[in-house]
């Protein structure tokens, strides 16, 4: 199911924790130089964002992100105990075991940020915790279909997110990995087509990129900025658009999909 809103919607993601992707690794000193410089740059235009943690509990960076303002937590999850590979009951027990204890600890969770693929038979595992958005992983989309502008439900009320721009860019010859051009269509073309664009930030990455990937994130930033302060542009987190999307469902039937994990 696809939903048309009714304006232009951007979210925007920071994945913190080092992902296996990159062969290296950016250092503490770097990412903690890096959360300031974003926690700074989204605070200047009042932006609110998703900061996916590997553990949210137990994460050095989640006060910071807290005294900020409007900002989300969720937990990144990976290949180590997300995916087929991993299996369904070591993702029930990572999953839980994660939820549990950033509730336990005040921390309220909406969100699931993926680094990796889930299986779509590993959906109702996400429901029973609570979790109501998942963001597909910068692989092949949990629903196997191309891009869109418009978010999907994935399977009995969870919101499935698409990666539209991710962050650093790809490209060897434009600073910082570029990016900026292409981000700038989409968000025009969200609020044209009234729909959603993500925008998904590797942290550690761009903080292997230097000052010249900030810039296009900063470029990118302030280009919707100006966009929302024209009324034509909403920016939520990802729990909140999901929040949003669920309680204009509200109102149709469903089933219980709860199984065990094993």
């Amino acid at each position: 199911m696809s939903t048309v809103l009714p304006r232009g919607m951007l979210t925007i993601s920071v994945d913190l924790d080092p992902g296996s992707t990159n062969s290296r690794s950016a250092d503490h000193a770097l990412l903690e130089s890096l959360l300031a410089r974003l926690l700074e740059l989204l605070g200047q235009h009042d932006l609110p964002a998703t900061w996916a943690l590997a553990d949210p509990a137990v994460s050095a960076a989640r006060k910071r992100i807290e005294q900020a303002g409007s900002h989300e937590l969720a937990i990144l999850g990976d290949a180590s105990w997300v995916g087929r590979e991993a299996g369904r009951a070591r993702f029930a027990h990572e999953l839980g075991r994660r939820v549990s204890r950033a509730r336990g600890d005040g921390i309220e969770l909406s969100t699931l940020a993926l680094r990796t693929v889930l299986p779509i038979d590993h959906c109702d595992l996400v429901v029973k915790e609570g979790l109501v958005a998942a963001r597909h992983g910068s692989g092949k989309p949990i629903s196997d279909a191309p891009r869109r502008l418009h978010p999907q439900t994935l399977r009995f009320g969870l919101w499935g997110f698409p990666i539209s721009i991710a962050l650093p860019g790809s490209s060897r010859l434009l600073p910082g990995g570029g990016g900026t051009r292409a981000a700038r269509f989409v968000i025009d073309e969200a609020i044209s087509e009234r729909g959603l664009v993500h925008l998904a930030v590797d942290g550690p990455a761009l903080a292997l990129r230097g000052n010249s990937a900030v810039r296009v994130l900063q470029r990118i930033v302030e280009h919707a900025q100006r966009r929302r302060r024209h009324g034509l542009l909403e920016v939520v987190t990802l729990g909140a658009m999901a929040e949003q999307l669920s309680q204009l469902h509200c109102g149709q039937p469903s089933r219980s999909i709860l199984r065990p994990a094993a």
